[in-house]
């Protein structure tokens, strides 16, 4: 890896660990920019194992503005606008960190349906990445928002039954589109 990827990787990376809040994130529109194309990019990549191509682009598309959608909201709502860039950059550069983890057990899962098999370990691995999500995202919530961790944290799980609400309508509609 270039020493130039390597420094635009480190600050999410320390987000990830809870080492550094969003506020470090430069709020610079390019690298929010850069940072919102690769994040579509990661998404689509993470849901073409299993998806068309399409549906893949359109998922990471729509689940990417449901998150910056529902950042705005929160912000705004608890009067720190300001924020919005930061924090926008700092979810979505900590979950193109957790990209390859992802990627890697989308497609142990895939290969686990595909053979009619099961895997606890499997289970188990989705289990500690969803939470370590979680946390991650309650670590960036409670700095962006200026409240505890755990209202982060239960912020963060709200946003998942929501994410989850979003995924279903998107299905049956594609569904739908394609009979």
């Amino acid at each position: 890896m270039s020493s130039t990827a390597a420094k635009l990787i480190l600050p999410f990376w320390e987000i990830c660990r809870f080492k550094r809040p969003p506020q470090d994130i430069p709020a610079s529109p390019f690298l929010f920019k850069l940072v919102l194309c690769i994040h579509v990019l990661a998404g689509t990549i993470i849901n073409v194992v299993g998806f068309s191509i399409v549906e893949a682009c359109l998922l990471s598309l729509l689940m990417t503005a449901l998150l910056l959608l529902a950042i705005r909201i929160l912000l705004l709502m608890r009067g720190h606008a300001e924020r919005i860039l930061q924090t926008g950059t700092a979810f979505m550069g900590a979950s193109i960190v957790l990209f390859l983890p992802a990627l890697a057990l989308r497609y142990w899962f895939y290969v686990i349906e595909k053979s009619g098999t099961e895997s606890n370990i499997a289970g188990y691995v989705w289990v500690c990445l969803f939470v370590w999500e979680r946390f991650i995202a309650a670590h960036i919530l409670r700095h962006a928002l200026d409240t505890k961790l755990m209202v982060g944290f239960l912020l963060s799980i709200a946003y998942v039954f929501l994410e989850f609400q979003v995924v279903v309508i998107f299905h049956n509609a594609v569904s739908r589109w394609l009979i």
